[in-house]
């Protein structure tokens, strides 16, 4: 008996577990094609999610509601093959049950944000926030601001949810998938953090609890400055409750400009050692500096000493981001006869107005008139909105759009933004030399100035308790001939040098905590006008004259401070009338993982 009882101790077992495996066999065959199933749904989904951003984007709501609509179909589907007892039971097994919940979790993530937020969205449209008949909706904008929450909420809980998926026993394909989404819901939360800010200060600033008045001034880059150029001519825009309308132009013959007055406003003693007092005594050199905040501090103190209407913010541009924004509009006519266009728009406002109107009230005249133009087409609703957003970023990346404000709601959009205008506050997430142009000339030669940078740094090869080192090649070149120079109006060329000769400040700031060794011009010592350091960074200032067909190239070294972090190294410039080309070569820090 014994016998026969240890004989089928063993059978039995062997029996379960054949039991098991088959059971185990039968279940496979059902949840695995199920599994699969889902998988494919999620990846027929993915290029239409892509597709209704695209739509969205473009104004297409009924095409994106469309594309939503079948994206929610194979959301839906791939949820409903992760459901049912079989499948919950499955995953109680061990390492096909985490799998297994990991695939219904995922599954039912991507369908909960279909049905929350990619839904909801397609009822938006970026051309509720053009102008119409000369105003925005503030309402519209406003109303933003819950979708904006509840869909950072929505992704809040995908997060969470992925987050209690046990990771160890995923397959590579599992796991990759959850990477994948996570890493996608990361991104698209830094993005409405970022949008929530000017979403929810957007109606305050343009004028939903009282009117605002905003100044704009328009750089002239054919007389360089660090920051642009010379803001000879400015328009004064009024807002109220949406509506927009230009209430005052100015040019800055209108201020008192002296070498015998005081400066406007006390000046920071570190910039007024590189830069001396002329930036506080004549608006066309406020913008000698590349920090847009003082040149605009400098600005509200000239236009308070003449005006009485208290100004909200000050809004800089150019003509190059105007030719931008006529490349979103379309031509436009100006009260002059003339048309301008994102051809035309950079030779007529910064050379040939010159040849038309050598007088310089009458040309700033033209320059604030055909600003005021663009002004009216944006504001009537010209122009596609996908495109003039896509140009105001353009311009705002390459320095050519700034924005300063007294209100700390609307500072504190702008803060750490292209739109700021300021250099980095330290070296960690970028490792910025900063390379500027300041006009000396008195002319409007720059037109004919192109310039050319070439970087490069050792800092991701020193070890530990070594200085990293930064070279920088600057040149300028001068295109135009002497004869040529010869036939050029006496505005152009300026009262002070022979025709055809451009006078140039250079102006260069190194990494924060660096020190700039050494400068040499076409491989030469050359004594510098100014050093010092202003928030931190080492400054050089000196000055070259460029004779007609003449290029030049000012060579600096720098060493940085040892142990500290670094990030990658960039080039910030300034906006000239054509492209500067930039080389960085040598090592970058690698990307986090």
């Amino acid at each position: 008996m014994l016998k026969s009882f240890r004989l089928w101790v063993p059978v039995a077992v062997v029996a379960l577990l054949l039991i098991i495996a088959i059971a185990g066999v039968v279940v496979a065959s059902k949840l695995v094609p199920r599994a699969t199933a889902a998988k494919d749904e999620l990846q027929a989904a993915l290029p239409l999610a892509s597709q209704v951003q695209q739509q969205i984007l473009d104004g297409d709501t009924d095409a994106a509601a469309e594309t939503a609509a079948k994206l929610r179909e194979h959301t839906s589907a791939a949820r409903a093959q992760t459901t049912g007892d079989l499948w919950q039971w499955a995953e109680a097994a061990p390492f096909i049950g985490d799998n297994l919940k990991a695939v219904r979790v995922v599954s039912e993530t991507v369908d909960d944000l279909a049905v929350d937020t990619l839904e909801p969205a397609t009822k938006l449209s970026i051309s509720a926030l053009q102008p119409v008949d000369g105003r925005i909706d503030v309402e519209a904008i406003s109303d933003l601001l819950p979708f904006i929450d509840s869909t950072a909420a929505s992704i809040d809980s995908a997060q969470e949810k992925l987050g209690d998926v046990p990771r160890n026993a995923l397959i590579d394909e599992v796991s990759d998938g959850i990477s994948k989404l996570e890493t996608a819901l990361a991104k698209a939360e830094t993005v409405l953090e970022q949008l929530r800010v000017p979403v929810a200060v957007l109606p305050s600033a343009l004028g939903a609890e009282e009117p605002r008045n905003y100044l704009m001034i328009f750089q002239g880059n054919s007389e360089v400055r660090a920051a642009g150029g010379n803001p000879a001519a400015m328009v004064l825009v009024k807002v109220d409750n949406g509506a927009i309308s230009i209430a005052q132009q100015a040019s800055s013959g209108d201020f008192k400009n002296s070498m015998q007055r005081e400066p406007v406003k006390e000046l920071d003693p570190n910039v007024e050692k590189i830069y001396s007092d002329i930036i506080g005594k004549y608006i066309p050199n406020i913008t000698s500096t590349p920090d847009f905040p003082t040149t605009a501090g400098l600005m509200n103190a000239y236009w308070n000493e003449e005006f009485d209407t208290e100004l909200d913010g000050i809004i800089s541009f150019d003509p190059v981001g105007l030719s931008y924004l006529l490349g979103a509009t379309g031509p436009v006519e100006m009260p002059t006869g003339d048309t301008l266009t994102a051809e035309n728009a950079v030779p007529l406002l910064l050379n040939e107005v010159y040849f038309r109107y050598p007088d310089g009230a009458a040309s700033d005249a033209f320059f604030a008139a055909a600003a005021a133009s663009v002004f009216d087409a944006l504001t009537t609703g010209s122009g596609d909105p996908k495109a003039i957003v896509g140009a105001l970023v353009k311009s705002a990346n390459e320095g050519r759009l700034m924005m300063w404000s007294p209100h700390e709601d609307l500072a504190g959009a702008i803060e750490g933004t292209a739109l700021q205008g300021v250099l980095p506050s330290d070296n960690t997430e970028k490792t910025t030399v900063g390379v500027y142009f300041n006009d000396t000339t008195g002319s409007k030669m720059d037109y004919y100035v192109d310039a050319k940078i070439e970087a490069s740094t050792n800092q991701c090869d020193v070890s530990s308790g070594e200085s990293p080192t930064f070279k920088t090649d600057v040149t300028l070149t001068n295109s135009i001939t002497r004869e040529e120079a010869k036939t050029l109006p006496g505005y152009i060329t300026g009262p002070y040098y022979t025709p055809g000769d451009i006078a140039t400040d250079f102006v260069v700031y190194g990494p924060v905590g660096a020190k700039i060794d050494s400068w040499l011009v076409n491989g030469k010592e050359h004594s510098a006008k100014a050093t010092g350091e202003i928030d931190g960074r080492p400054v050089v200032r000196l000055s070259y004259v460029l004779k007609p067909g003449e290029s030049v190239t000012v060579s600096y070294t720098m060493t940085g401070a040892p142990d500290q972090e670094y990030g990658d190294f960039t080039i910030d410039t300034t906006p000239m009338v054509r492209d500067t080309p930039i080389t960085i070569t040598g090592c970058k820090p690698e990307d986090p993982e």
